[in-house]
């Protein structure tokens, strides 16, 4: 039986361990899309859709930056599965009225629904300027107001 060559094992290994490498925190805006469903809402989508921990966190942190950019403070994530009933025990404050509609918050994910907001919603509500500065210090990202 023939031996691969050396060099051919090794860039065999290069190639699997590149594929295996997670994504870099420093250009998640190319892997995070977003589109504008309204004046004051839009989807955040990650190209990777897993729970990991980091994926969530740039997801929100570019929702963050989204909801800056378009002259907003707050934000919340809503609940958009249609498949899912709302469920009746849910708490009252888990509900938001926005524009003579009834959204259900939701935690965030690799994808998030957000709504902005200029002014405080009722109950809780994502700081866009607070979650832009934490999760950029997290993962060592430039802290500058000029950042995407």
């Amino acid at each position: 039986m023939k031996l691969l060559p050396p060099i051919l094992i090794f860039l065999l290994i290069s190639v699997l361990s590149a594929c295996a490498t997670p994504p870099q925190p420093g250009n998640y805006h190319e892997r995070i899309s977003s589109t504008r469903l309204g004046t004051d809402s839009f989807i955040v989508s990650s190209s990777r859709t897993s729970a990991d921990d980091q994926i969530i966190d740039l997801a929100l942190l570019r929702s963050a930056e989204i909801t800056l950019q378009n002259g907003f403070n707050y934000f919340i994530v809503i609940n958009t599965d249609a498949s899912s009933a709302i469920d009746t025990d849910t708490a009252e404050n888990e509900f938001i009225f926005h524009n003579g509609l009834r959204l259900q918050r939701a935690d965030p994910g690799s994808t998030n629904t957000i709504v902005c907001f200029k002014d405080k919603p009722a109950g809780v509500a994502y700081v866009a300027l607070f979650v832009k500065a934490s999760l950029r210090a997290k993962y060592g990202l430039d802290q500058s107001a000029n950042s995407i």
